[in-house]
C-alpha cells in the first residue's frame, strides 16, 4: 500500500508542477528547500517531476532528501520503466532504508525488479526477520494474492476483550492499515472479522468472539489477482484477508493495490482487443513492438487475401452486375461494427465476473435477437437506398438480405466467441480485433455475393 501525501492536495498543486524550481534547487544542492517544495504535492505528482530529471539527478535527489519518508514514497509512484532504469544506480544503503520505511508489499514490488545478486547484497544488511519475510513474499507469483498482500496486518485472538483489543490497536505501529479487525484462534486460523466501528461502540468487557462475524470472505494465497479484484468489487471491501491451505491468516490485500490490478487488466484487454501484446507498450524497443504486432497483422493479411479470393471467385457476378461493388463498404463495415459491439459486451461481462457471465444459450438469444432486429432495421434502410439509386426491386432485396444476414451473424460471433475461448481457458480478448473483424469481412462478402448470384443471376 503506497504512502499518502503529506498534506491535502490543493487545487493549484494538482495542476501546476514547479519543474523549473525543482531543477534550480537541485543544481544548488538545496535539499532542505527541495523537501519544502515537494511536500505539498501528492506522491504521483512528485514522481512526475522526478521523471523529468536525468538518472544521475534522480539518484542525487532521492539519496540526499532529508525527509526519508518522502524519498521512499516517491519511489513507489515512479513508473516501472523509470524505476527499472534507476534501481541499479541507487546505493545499497538507500535500498535498505527504503525496505525499512515502506510497507512490506510495496518494498517487495520494488525488490522484485532487481537482479538476484543485488537482492542478496541488500538482504545482508537487513534484520533476519525482515529478510525472511521478504523471501517469503518473493516466492509467490507477482499476480497472485501472495504477491499482492502485505504481511503488516493486525490480527487479534478471539478471547480478547474489546478494551484489550483497542489497546492492541493503539500499539500496532507496524500494521499498514486497520480497516477491519481480523480475529484468529490460538494457531492463527482466521475465524472471524469485525469492523473498527463495531469495536469502538461495543462494551469494553465483551470478548471479540461474541462480536465477530464468523462467515469471513477470504482468498487463497495462490488466488489470481483478477479474481481477487472481482471479490473486492463484489463486496465493496477495503481489504481482503489472505489464507493458506490450512486456513491460517498470512496477509491482507488492500484496495489501493487492487486499483492498480484493475488498471493493468483493463489495459491488457484493450491492447488485446486491438491485436497488440500487452508487452508492446510505448516504452518497448521498436523491434519488440514489431515482433508483437506482426502475428496479428499477418492474420489480417491472410484474411484480406481470403476476401480477395472470395471477390475473384465471384468475378462473373460482379462483371454482370457491377453496381454490387458500391455497397461493399457499408455491408462489411456494419458487420464489423456489430461484431465489435457484441464482443465488447461479452468481454466486459467476463471481466466483471466470469461466474455471472451469460451461458451460451443466453448469449445466443440475446445477441442473436439484437443482431436480427438491427439487421432488419438497416436492411430496410439499405434496401430502400439501393432501390432508389438503381430502380431495381431485386437489387434492393439483395442489399437488404445481405446486410441483415451479415449483422446477425456478426452479433452472434461477437457474443459467443469470447465465451468459447473462456471455456477452453484462452484469454477471451484474443478472439477480438484482427481475428473477428477479418472473419466478419469474409462472411459478409460471401453472404452478399451469394445472395446476388441467387436473386439477380439465377
Amino acid at each position: 500500500m503506497r504512502q499518502g501525501s503529506r498534506q491535502p492536495l490543493s487545487p493549484t498543486a494538482s495542476r501546476i508542477l514547479p519543474f523549473d524550481a525543482l531543477n534550480r534547487l537541485l543544481q544548488n544542492e538545496s535539499y532542505p528547500h527541495l523537501v519544502r517544495l515537494l511536500r505539498p504535492f501528492h506522491g504521483s505528482e512528485c514522481a512526475a517531476m522526478i521523471a523529468s530529471l536525468t538518472e544521475r539527478e534522480q539518484c542525487l535527489l532521492l539519496e540526499n532528501l532529508p525527509d526519508r519518508d518522502l524519498a521512499t514514497m516517491i519511489m513507489t509512484y515512479l513508473d516501472p520503466g523509470t524505476r527499472s532504469d534507476l534501481l541499479p544506480l541507487l546505493s545499497t544503503g538507500f535500498m535498505v532504508e527504503m525496505v525499512h520505511l515502506l510497507p512490506r508489499d510495496d518494498a517487495v514490488d520494488i525488490l522484485a525488479e532487481i537482479p538476484a545478486a543485488r537482492l542478496a547484497e541488500i538482504r545482508e544488511h537487513l534484520p533476519a526477520d525482515i529478510a525472511a519475510e521478504i523471501d517469503s513474499l518473493l516466492t509467490h507469483d507477482a499476480e497472485s494474492a501472495g504477491g499482492l498482500m502485505t504481511t503488516q496486518y493486525l490480527a487479534l485472538e478471539a478471547h480478547m476483550t474489546v478494551a484489550a483489543a483497542i489497546d492492541a490497536i493503539r500499539q500496532a505501529e507496524q500494521a499498514e492499515t486497520v480497516f477491519y479487525i481480523y480475529v484468529v484462534d490460538e494457531v492463527n486460523r482466521l475465524v472471524g472479522v469485525l469492523s473498527l466501528r463495531q469495536l469502538v461502540l461495543a462494551d469494553p468487557e465483551t470478548p471479540l468472539h461474541q462480536l465477530m462475524e464468523r462467515d469471513v470472505v477470504s482468498v487463497d494465497v495462490d488466488e489470481d489477482q483478477e479474481q481477487i479484484a472481482h471479490v473486492i468489487m463484489q463486496y465493496d471491501f477495503l481489504a481482503l484477508p489472505v489464507v493458506d491451505r490450512a486456513g491460517s491468516l498470512v496477509g491482507i490485500v488492500t484496495v489501493d493495490d487492487l486499483i492498480d490490478v484493475i488498471r493493468e487488466e483493463t489495459t491488457e484487454d484493450l491492447l488485446r482487443l486491438a491485436g497488440v501484446s500487452p508487452d508492446a507498450m510505448l516504452e518497448a524497443p521498436a523491434r519488440d513492438t514489431i515482433r508483437h504486432r506482426l502475428p496479428w497483422l499477418f492474420i489480417s493479411w491472410l484474411g484480406g487475401l481470403l476476401a480477395s479470393y472470395v471477390i475473384d471467385a465471384h468475378h462473373d457476378t460482379l462483371q454482370r452486375v457491377a453496381m454490387l461493388a458500391a455497397f461493399f463498404p457499408v455491408i462489411i463495415g456494419m458487420g464489423g461494427n456489430t461484431a465489435t459491439q457484441s464482443l465488447a459486451v461479452a468481454i466486459r461481462n467476463l471481466a466483471t465476473d466470469p461466474r455471472t457471465s451469460p451461458s451460451f444459450m443466453q448469449a445466443f438469444l440475446k445477441e442473436g435477437g439484437a443482431g436480427l432486429a438491427l439487421g432488419v432495421i438497416y436492411g430496410v434502410l439499405l434496401g430502400s437506398v439501393a432501390f432508389v439509386w438503381h430502380q431495381s426491386i431485386a437489387f434492393g432485396l439483395v442489399a437488404a438480405i445481405a446486410i441483415w444476414a451479415s449483422m446477425t451473424v456478426a452479433a452472434l460471433l461477437g457474443g459467443l466467441l469470447p465465451l468459447l475461448f473462456a471455456r477452453v481457458r484462452i484469454d477471451p480478448a484474443v478472439a477480438s480485433g484482427p481475428f473477428l473483424t477479418t472473419a466478419i469481412d469474409i462472411i459478409g462478402l460471401l453472404l452478399y455475393l451469394a445472395t446476388a448470384r441467387l436473386l439477380l443471376l439465377s
